[in-house]
């Protein structure tokens, strides 16, 4: 049953501010004894993200909130601390979001877990919608990046499972985002309808993404961090009882068909990343509202077809990349791409064959 008049602005969705939902937050509150909140970031199926003032170490940090029911079984704490420890020597470790603190919140609507992350700039979501142009030098640099990232995981024993764009974090390095740099709140009114009980539950106002849009547009690649982030749906190898979060869009064959599965479903959801990171569109664009799984089967398998021709794919990937991208550099990026693109997991390049790849060898 509704509780709240409807809210058109991009928010989280009011009526998640129930028991087992959302934690409601309010500009200034402080978490922990220590957290000041100062922006909103970014809201999730399972969390919502805000950028807070550490008081302690005078600096900023990510904050994210676990939804109450997500925090009950979430590994996302388990995963970041293990992957966080600091006597682990691979190049891989600093192209990771790292946990710096986590503790419990207890709210009107649960127990949450909260979750001090580093404050990054923007995200791959953000920056592909920008439609900036990629050139082979950037996307060379963001891929090897993420690369390192993904191979410290997978030597870690972990499977990330949902590398899609919004999941890739970017900054400057040694730059923090801080809240000057952010637009002012935009304030949502929450209105409870008539003859319902009002009660602590939900906030005073939602607040729309802080974030300005083209933060990095004009950053130089060179000077560009990227870190793999959101380790919500992470899975450790030897777990295979957990099904895979990962997106329709992105999922390989042995997903969509049901069979078994490994850690080279991370390969192919890289390929399909890389690909929509340089071409600001995805690899395969799966609209699944309202059909049965059969009919998205059916569509994907009709998708498949761009990539079981290697000519095929390199002159559909071209149309898609900026004229000087070069035409060596994109005959390059193909086959980089379809050596993660292949049907059969066996086929896929590891991540360490991948890192020493021509594309990436380039200058």
């Amino acid at each position: 049953m509704r509780r709240f008049e409807r809210i058109y602005e991009v928010v989280e969705p009011v009526e998640e501010y129930r028991p087992g939902g959302y934690h409601p937050v309010r500009l200034h509150d402080i978490f922990n004894q220590r957290y000041e909140i100062v922006a909103k970031l970014a809201y999730g199926e399972f969390s919502t993200v805000w950028l807070a003032r550490d008081r302690k170490l005078k600096q900023h940090v990510t904050l994210k909130i676990l939804r109450a029911d997500a925090s009950k079984n979430s590994n996302e704490r388990s995963v970041l601390l293990y992957l966080s420890a600091p006597d682990l020597e691979h190049p891989g470790q600093r192209h990771v979001i790292q946990l710096l603190d986590h503790f419990e919140h207890h709210g009107p609507n649960g127990s949450h877990l909260c979750l001090i992350l580093p404050s990054m700039m923007s995200d791959g979501g953000e920056m592909t919608r920008r439609g900036k142009p990629r050139q082979a030098a950037y996307v060379r640099a963001v891929s090897r990046q993420i690369l390192l990232g993904l191979d410290f995981v997978h030597k870690r024993g972990i499977i990330h499972s949902d590398l899609q764009p919004a999941n890739i974090l970017f900054s400057i390095a040694g730059t923090e985002l801080s809240d000057t740099s952010l637009h002012s709140p935009e304030f949502c009114s929450v209105n409870w309808l008539q003859g319902v009980d009002v009660n602590d539950s939900a906030p005073k106002y939602l607040i729309t993404s802080q974030r300005p849009r083209g933060l990095l547009d004009d950053a130089d690649f060179s000077t560009l961090l990227v870190k793999i982030g959101d380790m919500g749906g992470a899975i450790w190898s030897g777990q295979r009882d957990q099904r895979p979060v990962t997106p329709i869009g992105l999922r390989p064959p042995e997903l969509i068909h049901g069979d078994s599965w490994d850690a080279s479903i991370d390969i192919w959801i890289l390929g399909c990343l890389l690909f929509e990171l340089a071409t600001n569109e995805p690899l395969f664009a799966v609209e699944t509202f309202g059909l049965e799984r059969e009919q998205i089967d059916e569509i994907h398998e009709k998708l498949l077809h761009r990539i079981d021709d290697d000519n095929c794919f390199t002159s559909y990937l071209s149309e898609r990349l900026p004229s000087d991208f070069g035409n060596e550099n994109t005959r390059q990026f193909g086959l980089f791409l379809l050596s993660m693109l292949r049907r059969l997991p066996e086929e896929r390049k590891t991540t360490t064959e991948l890192l020493s790849h021509d594309f990436l060898q380039s200058h």
